[in-house]
């Protein structure tokens, strides 16, 4: 169970990603979390020549890390079970984790002052195969449906649009212009879906706003963060510089 299959052929995907999502939502009472960073290649930090997408990949996945493990606490024991990349260097994001400095010499507005002595401790971190491991997979799920949201904006919003006017007696008349493809419309069933739980839930998920998923909260069981640069000196690793995994 894949983003990447949701809307194609298959109808079953759809009832099988809604499923996921009540398994996630049925959970969170038990302390069960679901965070998502998703980033703009096209902003200031990003838009940069001969950016390094594979170490920016794990940039972001030690940013996303280290926000969730500042709010869980310090006494919080971590088992981290990536997927299958090859080509990511997790032993240097492990170490990065577990060292003291990345959280002694760090206060920044994601953390905040309170999270500075926190050192949390990664006990073990492995690869696993996503096609056997369902956690992989639910986490997939929700990462591909934030950045589909967030790129195809312009879908959302003329299906949340169509949505509203199935409820009104004479809805406004459209242009006649090529609009979402059944694909689209199968996978809005499953974003419209999981708005509506999470509305009913009253877990603080936006979308209406901005035509995607973000968590102005992000203390919330489920948080769409989407990483806006923190300073002018922010910028995706370049080939040139060898993909450093820290500023």
């Amino acid at each position: 169970m894949k983003w990447l299959n949701v809307g194609r052929r298959a109808r079953t995907n759809v009832g099988r990603a809604t499923a996921a999502i009540d398994f996630l939502l049925s959970h969170l009472s038990q302390g069960l979390r679901c965070d998502v960073v998703v980033w703009d290649t096209a902003d200031s930090r990003h838009a940069v020549e001969r950016r390094d997408d594979v170490a920016n990949y794990a940039r972001m996945f030690f940013h996303l890390h280290r926000a969730l493990m500042g709010r869980r606490g310090s006494d919080t024991r971590w088992h981290l079970r990536p997927d299958k990349l090859i080509t990511i260097d997790w032993d240097t994001i492990r170490d990065c984790l577990n060292s003291d400095g990345t959280w002694k010499q760090h206060s920044d507005a994601v953390l905040g002052e309170q999270y500075r002595w926190l050192v949390p401790t990664v006990q073990t971190f492995r690869e696993v195969d996503s096609a056997v491991t369902p956690f992989a997979q639910l986490a997939d799920l929700f990462a591909g449906m934030a950045a589909y949201t967030r790129v195809s904006q312009k879908i959302i919003r003329t299906l949340l649009a169509d949505n509203e006017d199935q409820r009104n007696l004479f809805p406004p008349a459209r242009p006649s212009e090529s609009g979402p493809t059944a694909k689209d419309r199968g996978r809005f069933q499953v974003v419209s879906y999981f708005y509506c739980r999470a509305r009913e839930a009253k877990l603080g998920v936006s979308l209406n706003e901005h035509g995607y998923f973000q968590t102005p909260n992000p203390r919330n069981p489920i948080n769409f963060w989407h990483y806006e640069p923190q300073h002018s000196g922010d910028k995706a690793p370049t080939k040139d510089r060898g993909g450093v995994l820290l500023p």
